[in-house]
């Protein structure tokens, strides 16, 4: 009986629930095992040494942390970086999709399964072996345009006529109304020939209601509804991809909570242009061709904003020197950040993080490195109109400032 018990575990494991950090801004961090959701929206966490499980609003959670690394990317098991219009990024392996429905491709990750995507979801493809993430520049008017790899004599380039109309197992179908005159199937290109492409779309509504930002251990981005929770599993609403996706806790790092009882700076417009510009300012400077304008939920190098190895799914990834000004319009409380440079950011990095609240300077972090790590602040805002976030260079130059104010938010 013993032996049958063991064989039966060993066939079908069981989901264990992993210990959760859940972080609110109105309570202490709870940490302990996510049992539920319940109908009131709430996580109950079952806490060790607790006979009553703590509930925890989801509307007031900033973030549920599992505290697992990152995996190890492997090029032969996700080939590729798909990017969908509302900011998903999917490490994944091609597969066949569905020979009556040439506008829907499948894509297998090893943290999040198999996803059936439309194609005009997508928002751009990219090689991983051929291409760094998001080098690739957006269309400059409404096309697709295609990023060729090099391959023997021919250099890398770019085609702007392509149209993508098709995404198999071993490569994409392109069309383009000069070559392809009538044959609007396409022609069909292997990976191997390409960096990437990208589409145009045209412009996407965010989702305005509770959503989870789900950061996997693969390195993928997913966001929807939390449907329910328990069991060592949390099971989302897609809402582009209109379907359920069941996660395994193993396979996160963190949940981010958007659209409850306080707004992300990186969802706000700013007041006014940004303020940036080189250390040394050259006579020709223009800011339209400015290379290191601030980024929103990414990091300067254009990947995931990352502090001492932990990685934010919101945030504002900056580069000194740095001005960003936020009207609040006195309908918020205060101001949280977790401040620092990013992962990416040289030996030679340093900043001083400010914040002036009405044009009055309410906190000054000091001289940082990368060696300092992440620093939470916490600043009142009541009453406050205008908000400026400024960084400064540390040093006398500004070589590899990439400075993050990670998952910065008003709480109203």
């Amino acid at each position: 009986m013993i032996r049958l018990m063991i064989a039966l575990a060993l066939c079908c494991p069981l989901l264990t629930a992993q210990q959760a950090t859940v972080s609110s801004i109105f309570k202490d961090p709870v940490i302990g095992n996510i049992t539920k959701l319940d109908v009131q929206g709430r996580l109950e966490v079952e806490v060790k040494g607790s006979d009553v499980p703590e509930r925890v609003p989801l509307d007031e959670t900033e973030e549920i942390s599992f505290g697992h690394k990152g995996d190890e990317r492997k090029p032969e098991e996700a080939p590729l970086r798909v990017y969908l219009v509302n900011g998903d990024v999917l490490h994944g392996s091609p597969e066949e999709g569905p020979e009556d429905d040439e506008e829907v491709f499948v894509i297998k990750g090893t943290r999040f399964g198999t996803l059936r995507i439309n194609i005009d979801a997508v928002k751009r493809i990219e090689v991983v072996k051929n291409v760094q993430p998001n080098v690739l520049p957006e269309p400059e008017e409404k096309k697709d345009v295609t990023y060729f790899a090099s391959m023997g004599d021919r250099p890398a380039e770019a085609d702007p006529a392509s149209e993508l109309v098709r995404i198999v197992k071993d490569g994409v179908y392109l069309y383009n109304e000069f070559l392809d005159d009538d044959n609007y199937a396409g022609t069909k290109f292997p990976w191997s020939a390409l960096r990437g492409v990208v589409c145009y779309r045209s412009d996407h509504t965010p989702y305005t209601k509770l959503l989870g930002i789900f950061t996997l251990r693969d390195g993928s981005v997913i966001r929807g509804v939390v449907k329910n929770w328990g069991e060592g599993k949390v099971t989302l609403t897609h809402n582009v991809l209109k379907e359920d996706i069941a996660l395994e806790e193993n396979a996160l790092i963190s949940v981010t909570m958007k659209n409850g009882k306080y707004l992300y700076l990186s969802d706000m417009e700013f007041a006014g242009k940004p303020e940036e510009r080189p250390y040394f300012l050259p006579g020709d400077f223009n800011y339209d061709d400015y290379l290191f304008k601030v980024r929103r939920d990414q990091a300067q190098g254009g990947g995931a904003i990352s502090i001492g190895g932990k990685v934010f799914a919101k945030g504002l990834g900056v580069h000194s020197l740095s001005r960003l000004t936020f009207d609040l319009n006195r309908g918020f409380k205060r101001f949280i950040s977790v401040i620092g440079l990013d992962d990416t950011a040289g030996e030679l990095g340093d900043v001083e993080f400010k914040i002036y609240a009405d044009d009055k300077l309410v906190y000054e972090s000091g001289v940082l490195r990368r060696s300092a790590g992440a620093k939470s602040i916490d600043i009142d805002v009541l009453n406050v109109s205008k908000l400026v976030l400024e960084v400064t260079a540390g040093g006398d130059d500004d070589v590899l400032d990439r400075a993050n104010w990670a998952n910065a938010k008003a709480v109203r």
